[in-house]
């Protein structure tokens, strides 16, 4: 059942779901607010609902006894974000001022909560703060912010359609930051790094990626399937939606039943090594909110067009390529029509 992103519909989807098709558990609903109502729902009518990605921290938060999540929350992005930045630091560099660019909604917020407490525990300088709306056609405002603020790196939380709209928002002011991490949809980081100015300077946060399954021989199998019934690369989002079904049909195995009560009980007992699924995870295991223990989130860079894993480490096939800290922005002509000039490798390596 679509939710075309309305939470009301999301809620009534969950209600006939459960009432007029009787299924065993629900898998959804992508975005985090759609996903809040409709979990809900199912948490009144007493049915199983697997997020398989939405990272919104208030998901768990709830105390709710029917819901679980198999994917990192956001504590788990900025938490790799913040390891990113200290694996790219060379012995006696400054550390980077960090800006935050975010969407004004419930994902976007979200993350910026967590890296303003978790940056100030780290020890990183959080220099600017700024949020723009969603639908916003032309978000300059908050570009300005951030170019007022001279980072080094730029967290951008990016809402569905806004990567290129910022992207050329800050084409139009002539400036172009030193880095950007991108959190959000891997499209929108690929629209980004299309800009002129942004070749090499962006790197994004994933979940799950192509290069990552050459790890995983059951990755590499079912991506491969995928390919040759659909025509077209397996993407994130149904990684994790097939993700999220094959969590439910070991627990329904477990539970040698389809009633409800019982595949609960099996999602709250279930370990999985992470071979037996096609994330780059350590496993699923939930803790006492259902949130997946063993969930991991990985970055990757922009490199010739390209996007190649940097984090962690043990996934990597490439070095961090950012400018040092304190370097100047390199200024992007608004009317330039080629791509900007590479960052300066820092020669920083994870490990």
């Amino acid at each position: 059942m679509d939710t075309k992103s309305d939470r009301q519909r999301a809620a009534d989807g969950a209600s006939t779901l459960v009432n007029g098709d009787g299924v065993a558990g629900i898998v959804g609903a992508f975005g985090a607010e759609a996903t809040l109502d409709a979990s809900q729902r199912a948490e009144r009518l007493q049915t199983p609902f697997l997020s398989g990605d939405a990272a919104n921290t208030a998901l768990t938060e709830r105390g709710l006894s029917w819901f679980f999540r198999a994917g990192p929350d956001a504590a788990d992005y900025g938490g790799a974000f913040l390891s990113l930045l200290r694996n790219a630091e060379l012995p006696g560099q400054e550390r980077r001022r960090v800006a935050v660019l975010y969407s004004n909604d419930a994902t976007g917020t979200d993350l910026n909560s967590i890296i303003a407490e978790y940056g100030e525990e780290a020890g990183y300088q959080i220099v600017a703060s700024a949020p723009y709306e969603p639908g916003d056609a032309d978000p300059a405002a908050a570009v300005g912010a951030i170019q007022a603020a001279a980072p080094d790196v730029v967290l951008l939380a990016t809402a569905a359609g806004a990567g290129e709209r910022l992207g050329n928002a800050f084409r139009t002011s002539g400036y172009t930051p030193p880095a950007v991490v991108v959190y959000g949809a891997p499209a929108e980081a690929a629209r980004l790094a299309a800009i002129p100015g942004f070749a090499g300077r962006v790197s994004r946060q994933v979940s799950w990626s192509l290069p990552i399954t050459r790890a995983n021989p059951l990755a590499a199998a079912v991506t491969e399937r995928y390919q040759h019934d659909f025509g077209v690369a397996m993407t994130a989002e149904a990684a994790t939606a097939f993700t999220a079904v094959t969590i439910y049909a070991r627990a329904i195995e477990d539970a040698g039943s389809s009633a409800r009560e019982r595949i609960r009980s099996a999602l709250v007992a279930i370990d999985l090594p992470g071979s037996a699924t096609i994330m780059p995870w350590n496993g699923v295991r939930f803790d006492g909110t259902h949130q997946n223990t063993l969930s991991a989130t990985a970055v990757e860079q922009d490199t010739d067009g390209s996007f190649a894993t940097v984090y962690p480490r043990d996934l990597a096939t490439t070095s961090v390529n950012w400018p040092p800290p304190g370097s100047a922005a390199p200024a992007t002509a608004p009317s330039s029509a080629g791509s900007g000039t590479r960052a300066a490798s820092t020669g920083a390596r994870n490990g």
